[in-house]
């Protein structure tokens, strides 16, 4: 009787967690890209949530991305971009290349709020920080998603 008992309590936790972690990820959209002729090594990886304050969160990391300088032309930044519905491209800030200190790891990290709600990213390669619209030099693109 208390094995039983004890089996239905454990399954009981089990289910729990299973549909609390089920409504965690269900909010969440992932984000796909094209294998880009640039950067063809770099394995993005892209997630969108609705935050409970209404905003969207972005979230970008990318393995085997390499510096900006190695590239032709070389640039100085990686920045990344959103496109919303209604106020096309909105630069979302610069990607931090998570590089050590004698090699690049080939790792790069991006993580920002935003009230407009994207239905594309893009991350370009730039000389300077200071732009408000992408340069030619496109880096990455996603393909286009709705939110869930």
């Amino acid at each position: 009787m208390k094995k039983n008992l004890q089996f239905k309590r454990n399954i009981f936790t089990y289910i729990t967690a299973m549909v609390i972690l089920t409504g965690a990820f269900a909010c969440s959209t992932k984000v796909t890209f094209p294998v880009s002729s640039v950067v063809p090594a770099a394995e993005p990886v892209a997630s969108i949530n609705k935050t409970k304050e209404g905003a969207y969160l972005v979230k970008l990391d990318i393995n085997n991305l390499a510096l900006p300088e190695r590239l032709s032309p070389p640039k100085k930044h990686y920045i990344v971009w959103i496109e919303a519905p209604g106020q096309g491209l909105i630069k979302l800030g610069e990607i931090s290349n998570n590089s050590g200190m004698f090699k690049n790891r080939g790792k790069a990290s991006f993580e920002k709020e935003t009230m407009y709600k994207p239905t594309m990213l893009l991350v370009t390669a730039e000389n300077s920080l200071d732009i408000s619209y992408p340069g030619s030099n496109v880096i990455l693109k996603s393909k286009p998603f709705e939110l869930k």
